[in-house]
Formats: C-alpha cells, structure tokens, sequence
C-alpha cells in the first residue's frame, strides 16, 4: 500500500482502467460529455495528474473520498498529495507539506472542493489559507452538507477559488467519486450489480464450464480491479467456492477487492476459499454465535445486521459497508439476492451478460426500479447490455 496519502513514485498515468484492452468499451466507460475546453496555465495537465493522485489511493481511505491535489507555481508542479487512510491528512494538506514554502502564491488544483469542517483533521479551507496559495480550482463540488462550502469560505478569505470549466474532467472526476457521491446521496457505496444468463434466461452452465466466453469474463476481472468490494450470497459461496479475486487483467497487483458474503446463519463452508481473504461476512439476527466465533477464526470479520429468513436486509448491510472501508461494490448474487437488490431500489448500475447474443428471455427484471437502458455492446461472442441510474456513474 502506498505510504499514507502521499503519491511518490510513479503514478499511472491513465486515471481510467488500462487502455486499450479487450476487456473495456469505449461505449460503455467514456464520460459522454462535450470537447474538452483549453485550460490555461497548465490547469488542463494539473488536473489529470490531480485525478491520478486520486486513483493512486483508491480503495484505501473510506469512508472518506480518494481525492488528488496538485500545486501550480508559475508553471510548475511545487507540491502534490493524495487523500490518506481515514483520519489522516487529506490530499491538500499533503500537497502542502511537500510544497512548503513554495505553496505562497501557487494554485491548487483539487478533484473535489477543499472540505470546509473539522472532523478528525481540520478543515483543508485553513490550511489553504494559511499557506498563502493565492487560487483553487476543483473539479466537483462537494456535495456533503457537513463539508461543503469551500470555496465560498476561500472566497471570503481573499482566495480566487472555484470550479474548472471543463465537464470531460468533472465527468472523469464524479466516476472516481462515485463511491463517495453515493454515499452522501444515500448512505450506502455505490453498487454495480453484474448477472449473467443464455439467451433464453438460462443461469446455469454446463458442468465444468462457463456461461459467458473468455472476454466477458475478464471483463468481470476489470469490473473488479475497479471496486473496493465483491459481494456475494452465502448460497454462491456453498455453491461455487469462488474466490471473488482479480486475475487474468491488468491490475493492481497489492489491492484486491474484499470479499462480502451475505448468510442469514454464517453458515458457510470452513474450506471456503475466500475465507483466506479477510472477507467481510454479513449475517442475520439469528446466525449462531458459534458459527460466527467459528468465522472469525477462520480469517473473516463478521457484522451483525437487521434481517429476517430470507438473510440479512440487504440495505443495512449495505449500509455498514462504508465503517469497514467499502465505498463501490460489485455485486455478483444468485439470482434470489439479485431480485432482493434490484426490488429494494439499492443498484446503481446493471450489467446483464448474455451468453451467445441478444437475449430471447430475461432471467431477471431488466431494469429495475429507476434503471435505465445505457449500452448493448458485444463482447466476444456474447453481448453486454447496461443499465444505469441517471445521474450515476
């Protein structure tokens, strides 16, 4: 894991998952915005390399956002910082600590407006302030109502400070954000459901194969490189054993995704695979004290939530997923969790993966509720169709 919000080294350059690849459509992840307007005084380069600060540490500081900040000083790059771990410094006053000095009179170019409270840290808006940077610029506004304001309060300060005009940049910016824009808006990570079924609504594949090819699978392994957490039902794990890993792709090879079980009695296999890997198991009242005792020795930690026979409710888990650093999640359910998730209004965005092409039969209700039709690509021999909220990343 990178040293505690500071971005050293090299960074990657893309802020978007590895292009090209197979595994990605254009059509489906580009921003749908208008050309990119000329920034001057390299807000344009600022603002990419804020944004790959950001990825740089994705994953690692929820509950808070993964935010990159870089200082501009008479063209130059003086300072840059990415957001910490919880309670730790945030990406501003990372970049100021590596500017020093250097910060009097810099621009500070942010993926979301300076914080203007105090929390466990204080406000970035003082910080700002106090060393002297003469402008801020910022991608997205901050949204939280406890946080939100900075740049009316570095304004007031005698701070030029505002958002860039430059919507591809702030669609870029809201994707990365869209575990912490979910958050706020609902209180719960953002949550990409992904199913996958035959043309004729079939979920099942032949015994010792795969429903879908080889490039809609590794396109499930990108989708995971980009989450914080996998989730799944107890059934799937009894069933299959999976690992709910990132392989086969490109990635980060020191961050994987969590692994999230759902089970009403923690009822789960002691051989389970992904017990290996910390999973998060999140169970009913009722579930057996012993069995959880039984978990927790075996490498998982284990959250009690409300629920009832069916399993956990599915928006309480949700719910405490942020507390254990879960801000986007890819769920990968049964066919009973699925229609749980959908039913209770808690995706964000559908993928359906459909075996041999367009699909005859729906497995499942596509879409649900305020879900909407998005993109129908192929991929490999299969198709793709999305479905997004609108407004959601």
């Amino acid at each position: 894991m990178r040293a505690a919000g500071v971005a050293r080294g090299p960074v990657p350059t893309s802020i978007r998952p590895p292009r090209p690849s197979p595994t990605w459509s254009p059509a489906l992840h580009a921003p749908a915005v208008d050309p990119a307007p000329p920034l001057a005084d390299g807000l344009r380069d600022a603002s990419l390399r804020a944004l790959a600060l950001g990825r740089s540490v994705a994953g690692t500081t929820a509950p808070n956002p993964a935010v990159g900040c870089v200082l501009l000083r008479d063209g130059a790059v003086v300072g840059e910082g990415a957001t910490a771990p919880a309670g730790g410094p945030h990406a501003e006053v990372v970049a100021l600590r590596a500017a020093g000095d250097r910060a009097v009179g810099a621009t500070a170019v942010t993926t979301l407006e300076p914080c203007a409270h105090t929390g466990r840290t204080g406000p970035c808006t003082a910080a700002l302030v106090d060393a002297g940077v003469a402008a801020v610029r910022y991608l997205v506004p901050d949204p939280n109502p406890v946080a939100a304001g900075g740049g009316a309060v570095l304004r007031a300060a005698g701070v030029d400070a505002g958002p860039l005009d430059a919507p591809d940049l702030a669609a870029w910016a809201v994707e990365d954000l869209r575990g912490f824009l979910t958050l706020v808006a609902t209180g719960r990570p953002h949550v990409l459901l992904k199913l996958a079924q035959d043309r004729d609504g079939g979920t099942v594949p032949s015994p010792g194969g795969y429903l879908t090819g080889t490039a809609a699978r590794r396109r499930v392994h990108a989708l995971r490189a980009e989450v914080d957490a996998v989730l799944v039902g107890g059934a799937t794990v009894r069933a299959d054993d999976p690992r709910l890993d990132v392989r086969d792709v490109p990635h980060d090879a020191g961050r994987q995704p969590r692994p999230v079980v759902l089970t009403a009695g923690a009822d789960l296999p002691p051989t389970a695979r992904l017990l290996g890997r910390r999973p998060l198991v999140v169970v009913g009242p009722g579930a057996e004290p012993a069995r959880c005792a039984a978990l927790v020795a075996a490498g998982a930690e284990v959250v009690r939530v409300d629920g009832g026979p069916e399993g956990p409710d599915p928006a309480a888990a949700l719910a405490a997923l942020p507390a254990h650093g879960v801000l986007t999640v890819l769920a990968e359910p049964g066919s009973r969790l699925a229609a749980r998730l959908l039913a209770a209004d808690l995706v964000d965005v559908a993928e359906l993966h459909v075996a041999g092409g367009t699909p005859r039969t729906a497995a499942l209700p596509l879409p649900g509720p305020r879900l909407v039709a998005a993109d129908d690509v192929a991929v490999g021999p299969d198709r793709v169709l999305r479905f997004v909220r609108p407004g959601v990343a």
